[in-house]
């Protein structure tokens, strides 16, 4: 099968996060709809194809970091990319992966039908990207009723933090009525998300349902993205939610 240009270039975007190192991922196509999926299962995406794009007649998947054409099959379990040069023409063979499309789409679809335990939306823009210090692991997220979103990074060795706030400015206000957090996703994979888009909706979950983060793009001219995030609990947000039981430990949730 060929694949569109607007698919080549989901493809595309997911090899370059998986060749930077920046979301390590495996890729599945079914339907209508394209998955990204990070290699230790913190970070799910889906893109919705538009109707001019057609569907996948079969379902397909592969690793990002083997993606070697536009062109390509399944034989025999197998995942075959075609391309030519002059006389000569090429084919690369890969494996497939673990889980099916049929899987990833199941759960995808099972998480999302959780919405109701989620709170409004708040829209973060990749501005904030410019705030954030990279080589630190995790970013914490909060929020009391009636307030802001924050946004903490906390340097478990030098001990030093840093807080950033979401302040509503413009006409549009975003009214925080139950307060969230503290949780934390890693920073990695907070990065990664505005490859896509420039701004995303992050709809978090209420108190005591700190499982996991839906995302939504904002720009319905581009792709048409939406995600799942797992939070994370790490040493200091373990104490501040005094939920440390013999001693601290590092915890990640997978999706």
């Amino acid at each position: 099968m060929r694949i569109s240009n607007l698919v080549e270039e989901i493809f595309a975007q997911a090899v370059a996060l998986d060749q930077s190192g920046g979301l390590r991922n495996t890729i599945y196509a079914i339907d209508n709809e394209v998955f990204i999926l990070n290699y230790d299962h913190t970070v799910l995406l889906r893109f919705r194809l538009r109707r001019t794009e057609g569907n996948f007649e079969h379902p397909i998947s592969f690793k990002a970091n083997d993606y070697d054409s536009n062109v390509f099959e399944e034989v025999d379990g197998k995942i075959v990319f075609h391309s030519e040069k002059g006389d000569y023409q090429r084919k690369k063979i890969c494996g497939t992966t673990d889980l099916t499309p049929e899987e990833i789409k199941q759960l995808y679809h099972t998480y999302q039908e959780e919405t109701d335990e989620k709170l409004s939306p708040i829209v973060i823009s990749r501005d904030v990207l410019e705030l954030l210090d990279s080589d630190l692991s995790h970013i914490e997220f909060s929020a009391e009723a009636g307030g802001n979103m924050k946004m903490i990074q906390r340097n478990i060795y030098s001990g030093g933090i840093i807080e950033i706030e979401k302040v509503n400015t413009g006409l549009i206000q975003e009214i925080i009525e139950e307060g969230f957090g503290p949780l934390a996703i890693k920073t990695d994979d907070f990065r990664a998300l505005f490859t896509f888009q420039d701004a995303l909706k992050f709809s978090f979950p209420s108190k005591d349902k700190e499982d996991f983060i839906l995302i939504k793009g904002t720009d319905a001219n581009k792709r048409d993205i939406s995600g799942i995030i797992a939070c994370c609990l790490y040493d200091e947000v373990i104490e501040l939610k005094q939920a440390r039981q013999e001693k601290p430990k590092r915890m990640r949730r997978e999706i």
